[in-house]
């Protein structure tokens, strides 16, 4: 399973621009800013059509973002373009060129697991120096309602929960039976 998707599985990095200043925190009069690494986290291609392949991660992931990197399996960074986003459901969709796209994952039926049903995560925990990290647990409920805060306001959120481990960084990499 790991050999078949991990082509699939990207890093999604969050760039946004920062001010420059001197080492005393003073910015300068100029209007200089440079894109630096806002946050991190993970993806996974589930769509090649025409030029385009398509990249699922979470909102939070991306959000802000004034332009976003997705790092591929080989290695390689390539920009991508955001397509849509929902922060209620936490969910995104990025474009990249389909040139970069070797392999795309299916994508499941959540409706279809089992609790107790074997499943693994595959991510970058903790930022890309640990990418493509596996961990293997169980589904240990289906239909979890649990409320989250997001940036369009309060939100009940239908989850699967498991006991695979998943660290900041993993998000919005899948979970795989």
């Amino acid at each position: 399973i790991v050999d078949s998707v991990a082509p699939a599985i990207v890093g999604i990095t969050n760039l946004q621009s920062q001010n420059s200043g001197d080492i005393f925190g003073n910015f300068s009069q100029r209007s200089d800013s440079e894109s630096v690494e806002s946050g991190t986290g993970s993806g996974v291609i589930f769509k090649k059509e025409g030029n385009a392949g398509y990249v699922l991660t979470n909102n939070h992931v991306i959000e802000g973002a004034e332009s976003i990197q997705v790092t591929l399996f080989n290695g390689d960074k390539v920009e991508a373009e955001l397509v849509g986003a929902d922060a209620l459901t936490d969910i995104a969709v990025l474009k990249i060129d389909a040139k970069h796209v070797t392999v795309v994952a299916d994508v499941g039926d959540s409706a279809a697991l089992r609790t107790g049903e074997d499943v693994i995560a595959i991510g970058n925990p903790l930022g890309e120096e640990f990418t493509r990290t596996v961990t293997q647990g169980i589904i240990s409920g289906v239909d979890r309602t649990i409320d989250v805060t997001t940036s369009d306001g309060n939100w009940a959120l239908n989850v699967i929960q498991t006991d695979a481990a998943i660290n900041p960084g993993n998000s919005g990499g899948p979970l795989i039976n």
